[in-house]
């Protein structure tokens, strides 16, 4: 078994007259214990930590409740040499597992049946049908066999986390970098201002503070006139074949702004230049009119991500539940792999009940 085994559910479980039921897999499971001899430089509460840690991305079937019962059963392992030796036979009894737990009887019989379905117990009874008689009991063996497997799961899960670290530092770094440039540009407006030169901040003055966008929005009293267009050119860039299709096949403001024609071009496999040059122009259009981002962040933002900046704008339009698409959008730039999350958007807004929001 290894850190990817599939998981074995109840509804999987058969019985034997007079027993407990079994899994159909029982027999693998007596081999797994039967293969353990014993393990060194292992205490109760490190067993304790790893199945806390990383049990769940073993067996992800596994109930809350079961994990505690699983736990309290290892607890029951008060000296550290029956990891040693591979005596792990603990014998408490359903009625104190209820105790501990505050469940019912019935709970922890299912508990129990869940655990050593998913190879993590076996029961053992005696020829009386009991677990407190003989060599009865509940037999911790195949936890110990499998401690390699926890270790695995549990640096698995420890890598996840660093790489979500990781990505968060990048994006804040990738929003100090574009706040920088935005203060750099204020900065060389006012130079041009007291320089005497033309005063090129008016497209810029209608701009405020709005909560929720970053002070991305642009005012109403200074939005753009019919045939104006308020955002900067998008420059020639490479094409990314794969974001172009997910935006024409998942945007259905992107749609609306091509012809029948171009959408058949666009859908196949080479796209004309002419139709590439309509995506980016209906693109331009739904950021002048729709979202109004501040042409210095979008420079930034289109020299950095190219196409896939292009395709954040459909997603912050088209994404259903986006109340704020300027504050939606700015969010998705500040990603350092902006590609994947919009690729992922645009699957989901595929997906959305009626194409779009």
């Amino acid at each position: 078994m290894n850190l990817y085994d599939s998981v074995v559910c109840p509804s999987r479980l058969k019985s034997v007259p007079g027993l407990a039921g079994r899994t159909e897999t029982y027999g693998d499971l007596l081999t797994l214990c039967d293969g353990f001899t014993g393990c060194n430089d292992v205490t109760t509460a490190s067993v304790v930590g790893l199945v806390s840690r990383a049990i769940s991305c073993l067996s992800p079937c596994l109930t809350d409740l079961s994990v505690r019962v699983l736990i309290l059963l290892i607890e029951h392992v008060y000296d550290v040499r029956a990891w040693r030796s591979g005596r792990l036979m603990v014998w408490p009894g359903n009625r104190r597992l209820a105790e501990l737990t505050g469940r019912n009887e019935r709970s922890i019989r299912r508990a129990l049946c869940l655990l050593e379905a998913n190879h993590w117990v076996v029961r053992r009874y005696s020829a009386s049908n009991r677990r407190s008689d003989g060599n009865a009991g509940i037999d911790l063996r195949p936890v110990a066999a499998r401690l390699h497997e926890l270790r695995q799961a549990a640096e698995f899960i420890e890598q996840k986390i660093e790489s979500a670290r990781e990505r968060a530092k990048a994006e804040r770094d990738d929003l100090a970098r574009l706040d920088a440039c935005e203060d750099t540009s204020s900065d060389s407006l006012h130079e041009h201002k007291e320089s005497g030169e033309e005063d090129i901040s008016v497209p810029l003055k209608s701009y405020k503070l709005s909560p929720g966008s970053t002070n991305l929005v642009q005012s109403g009293a200074a939005q753009a006139t019919p045939g104006q267009r308020s955002c900067p050119t998008i420059p020639d860039i490479d094409v990314d074949r794969e974001i172009l299709f997910l935006m024409v096949q998942a945007s259905p403001t992107l749609q609306k702004q091509l012809t029948a024609a171009e959408l058949c071009d666009l859908m196949g496999p080479e796209q004309s230049s002419a139709s590439v040059q309509a995506v980016a122009a209906a693109v331009k259009s739904t950021l002048s009119h729709q979202i109004k981002l501040r042409p210095a962040v979008w420079r930034v933002a289109l020299a950095k991500h190219g196409w896939a900046a292009m395709a954040a704008v459909m997603v912050a339009v088209d994404r259903q539940g986006v109340r704020d698409p300027a504050g939606y959008l700015y969010a998705m730039l500040k990603s350092a792999r902006l590609r994947d999350t919009v690729r992922h958007n645009l699957r989901a807004i595929e997906q959305q009940e009626g194409g779009h929001a």
